[in-house]
């Protein structure tokens, strides 16, 4: 049996079997995108109930992961997305190149770190 005329099954008796057809290949373009949407934007469950809430997750997460890839293609970075995203994500408060994101930060060993924290009052000893 081929795919082409594998049998459907429904209960729905009154439309013809075209009409049902269709029906299910709309349907498998449904779960496709689905199926898209978990694996590239990382969606695994909704913060709203309503078709409005769920609609602006699923933009927002489109939009965020077409700029992570704008970004990775830009800068010609050449890793796996997931991991491209991974690494903007933890680098999001520091100021780099998107190029250099892979790379470690830049240590200078000639000069002396300050060990105190900015916040903080440190005290000199005679």
């Amino acid at each position: 049996m081929t795919a082409q005329n594998s049998p459907l099954i429904t209960n729905d008796l009154k439309r013809p079997a075209i009409e049902i057809a269709t029906l299910y290949k709309t349907r498998w373009q449904i779960e496709l995108l689905f199926r898209w949407i978990k694996q590239h934007l990382k969606l695994r469950k909704f913060l709203g109930r309503s078709e409005n809430a769920i609609r602006l997750q699923i933009i927002a997460a489109m939009i965020a992961y077409l700029l992570l890839r704008i970004a990775a293609r830009e800068s010609r970075v050449i890793m796996p997305a997931i991991r491209f995203a991974g690494l903007v994500a933890a680098s999001l408060f520091v100021r780099k190149p998107v190029a250099d994101i892979d790379r470690p930060p830049k240590v200078n060993p000639s000069t002396a770190r300050d060990r105190g924290s900015p916040d903080q009052i440190s005290f000199c000893y005679a």
